[in-house]
């Protein structure tokens, strides 16, 4: 399972996926995701 922020319209999202195929797409605060930064999440591309 992998995991990255996504922004959308200038929302965050935590996506997760496995094995390439997103099986969730979860809205978080902007201080979560620059604490999921901080923690090594990255940046989807």
């Amino acid at each position: 399972m992998e995991s990255c922020i996504v922004f959308v319209n200038g929302q965050p999202f935590l996506v997760l996926t496995v094995a390439g195929t997103e099986i969730a797409r979860l809205e978080i605060t902007l201080q979560v995701a620059l604490a999921l930064r901080v923690l090594g999440i990255p940046i989807c591309e």
